[in-house]
């Protein structure tokens, strides 16, 4: 996976054409202009469908109580090659006819100029902002990853993280291999997407419950945390397998004792430089230097990543950890937010986009067994979370369905998997469709349980019969 360029443009247009500055330069004369015109039509087409789309079916989302970003996801849905054929992001298909009607009819360019501008550089564009998405997501998910709280709950956190992830990739993998017969590459992107959690989705609804500040919640919090790190690792692993197309157990052992060292020494960091290094750009008199200087540490944890061969998202997760929980963590969080909202909006639609819902096909064989594997992986993402909750080793009354519930939704988190695995080509088109609607269900249901486990506690909460902890 080739780290994208960040562009942090001041205008719309120079978002979209000032990559493509060669690439016009070495069309000339009046076949120029009509490249050109074409190609600023077609950006213009995608990316006003894009967010449009995007806003639309994140608004019904929100409304209903549900999350933005299956919106977002349902919006790639209607707009690639499942729907309208607007954004065709994978290896094969065309723009809808119509579309490119549309941009010959206001360009004067040619079908076959405009088919390959869909083809080559609006894909490669959209590609890339999505891949800018999850580092800058990455980023933010390990800057609000709250180390103290964490450390505060250490020790149930962590036996319910390492149950949430070992159950549910133990069985996953072993399901998906011994039953299904999917190639190892296949069945361990699968399982990985598996171990993830959806940080911002459970603790929001918690927040909503009045129960975020129960030792439950900081619980699920915790475990939520190390789920994250623990499957960024996996993850991690999992990409650089599907590169090497080999498994060696030494390669995939270094991985992981890298990716752990790696995570480590950045919470390490967090107490040692990230401080001092957040104090030295608030000294500088550019009112920007907080963000820019913490770009520039993504970048270059970003980089280290990579040189000691892991991947650079785990770079990005790791410098957010690093500067998290200092003086201008909040501040960077705000700042984000709007990167956030334009690029992984971006990365979402796309993983909607390139996701070919037409090969669940009832009267194919192969797509009723996609369907089948989507039902088990369902299955063991949801019990598989809620038996971990039981794994809270402590004589305190506890509510552990409660627990297990709140590591049920992955979410962003899952999706950022999901779309990982089919840009690599580790998965087929039918997997890649089991684990999206995995993530959907998952994602569904869960407000509904935590709503239902939580119910009792909220209603004492709200009587003031309880207190919640750090109250």
């Amino acid at each position: 996976m080739m780290f994208p360029t960040l562009y942090l443009p001041p205008s719309l247009g120079s978002v979209f054409l000032a990559p493509l500055t060669p690439l016009l330069a070495s069309v000339g004369g009046g076949e120029g202009e009509l490249y050109a015109k074409a190609l600023a039509l077609a950006l213009a087409l995608a990316a006003i469908s894009t967010f449009i789309f995007a806003q639309i079916f994140g608004e019904l989302a929100v409304r209903i109580g549900l999350p933005a970003v299956l919106g977002e996801l349902i919006a790639g849905f209607v707009l690639g090659v499942s729907g309208l054929h607007i954004l065709v992001l994978g290896e094969s298909g065309q723009v809808a006819d119509w579309a490119v009607a549309l941009i010959q009819w206001l360009s004067g360019s040619d079908t076959a100029t405009i088919q390959e501008i869909f083809a080559e550089p609006v894909k490669i564009l959209i590609n890339d902002y999505a891949s800018a998405g999850v580092a800058v997501l990455l980023f933010k998910i390990g800057l609000e990853a709250d180390l103290k709280e964490l450390l505060r709950v250490g020790p149930q956190a962590a036996t319910v993280a390492i149950a949430g992830v070992v159950l549910p990739f133990a069985a996953g993998f072993f399901g998906l291999s011994a039953v299904f017969n999917l190639d190892t590459i296949s069945a361990l992107f699968a399982s990985a997407a598996l171990t993830a959690t959806s940080i911002g989705i459970t603790s929001r609804i918690m927040q909503e419950l009045g129960v975020l500040n129960t030792k439950e919640g900081q619980i699920i919090l915790g475990a939520a945390v190390l789920d994250d790190i623990l499957g960024i690792a996996i993850l991690a692993v999992a990409i650089g397998i599907a590169q090497n197309g080999t498994i060696q157990f030494s390669s995939v052992l270094g991985t992981i004792v890298s990716a752990t060292i790696f995570v480590m020494a950045a919470i390490a960091l967090n107490k040692t430089f990230g401080p001092r290094y957040i104090n030295f750009l608030d000294r500088l008199k550019n009112p920007y230097s907080v963000l820019i200087g913490s770009i520039v540490f993504l970048y270059v944890m970003a980089v280290i990543a990579r040189l000691i061969g892991l991947e650079e998202i785990l770079g990005c997760f790791a410098a957010g950890i690093v500067l998290g929980n200092t003086k201008a963590t909040k501040t960077l969080e705000k700042a984000c937010d709007p990167l956030v909202a334009l690029f992984a909006t971006i990365f979402f639609v796309s993983i909607g986009a390139k996701t070919d819902l037409t090969v669940l096909n009832l009267a194919n064989p192969e797509s009723r067994t996609g369907l089948i594997i989507a039902a088990f992986l369902t299955v063991i993402a949801i019990f598989g979370k809620l038996a971990a909750g039981y794994f809270v080793f402590t004589k305190e009354k506890l509510n552990r369905l409660a627990i297990g519930t709140g590591m049920v939704p992955r979410g962003e988190v899952g999706l950022v998997f999901a779309g990982l695995g089919a840009a690599t080509g580790a998965v087929s088109g039918s997997i890649n469709v089991a684990i999206v609607l995995m993530v959907i269900v998952t994602t569904f249901v869960a407000p509904l349980m935590l709503r239902k486990v939580f119910a009792r506690k909220t209603r004492q909460v709200k009587m003031g019969a309880i207190q919640p902890e750090g109250d």
